[in-house]
């Protein structure tokens, strides 16, 4: 057993051998979206310190920060119902939904040289992530709104920015992990290899770190973009409140742009694929380039 380093607070125990020889099997990718999400949550339940381990990891620090020390430390909405926001986004913000290639290689090396297919398993890494995160973050917003009598714009703001935005920011945010993506190799080979330590330690901390950049970039970008627009053509203050129907409009807006992202954000990755496929299968061949 050998320590993994999956995320730059977390440690996940795993058994992973010094050198992995992977045979030229490759697997059968569906080319339809559905039953590339089921075969994404075999893997997540089969393989559980990739995903389940790293998004409970988070979910546990955001609680124990939560309610152990002083909120306005680490969030910036510190009321009951900034909760969902708070775990909503560092779980969404891990590696888990960046770096996607490389813990399920198999399934993208057999899927690199068909787009149909390799859209759909792209679809389903996110998709995945989601499925863990939204529908419990959505019903920790409508408990707390139940229970606090919380105003119903506010309620659909969160289970906005948890179940919808973030289908376009996590697509746009995986891009990373198709253009960067790095092998899962314990802390011991790492440390082993450290003389190439501008490939293997220097490159693998930033990508660790990234993620936690992009995904607010890009939840910013969905969020405030039509609120920005609307005050720029009504020529409001950032101040100004909204009325129900400016909020609803905006909403939809946001909506709308999550699902450009969403669409766009795949078929550039797949595109990008196509233009490096043996480059990117290279690496994907060879665990040992860290």
């Amino acid at each position: 057993m050998e320590l993994l380093a999956s995320g730059p607070f977390h440690v996940a125990v795993a058994s992973l051998p010094a050198h992995t020889v992977y045979p030229h099997r490759m697997q059968v990718v569906s080319p339809t979206t559905t039953a590339a999400v089921r075969a994404e949550l075999v893997r997540i339940v089969r393989h559980p310190a990739d995903t389940l381990g790293v998004l409970a990891f988070n979910a546990v620090l955001v609680l124990a920060l939560w309610y152990l020390v002083p909120r306005s430390w680490f969030f910036t909405f510190t009321g009951p119902e900034g909760l969902p926001y708070a775990l909503a986004g560092w779980m969404y913000a891990d590696v888990c939904a960046t770096n996607i290639l490389t813990p399920d290689r198999d399934r993208a090396l057999a899927a690199l040289d068909d787009p149909r297919a390799l859209t759909s398993l792209l679809r389903a890494k996110t998709l995945g992530v989601w499925l863990l995160v939204g529908p419990a973050c959505t019903l920790i917003a409508v408990a707390i709104a139940l229970t606090t009598h919380t105003h119903w714009r506010f309620v659909t703001e969160v289970i906005v920015a948890v179940a919808v935005v973030p289908f376009g920011a996590l697509a746009m945010s995986s891009l990373i992990g198709i253009v960067f993506p790095y092998h899962q190799r314990s802390l011991r080979w790492r440390w082993q290899n450290r003389h190439r330590f501008r490939q293997v330690v220097v490159r693998w901390i930033v990508l660790l770190v990234v993620p936690y950049a992009a995904y607010p970039v890009a939840f910013g970008l969905i969020v405030l973009a039509p609120l920005g627009l609307w005050r720029l053509l009504r020529r409001q203050a950032w101040n100004a409140t909204l009325s129900d129907g400016e909020f609803v409009l905006c909403v939809g807006l946001a909506v709308l742009i999550t699902t450009a992202l969403w669409y766009f954000s795949h078929r550039i990755g797949v595109r990008w694929v196509a233009s490096h496929r043996e480059r990117l299968r290279e690496y994907l061949l060879d665990v040992d380039r860290g």
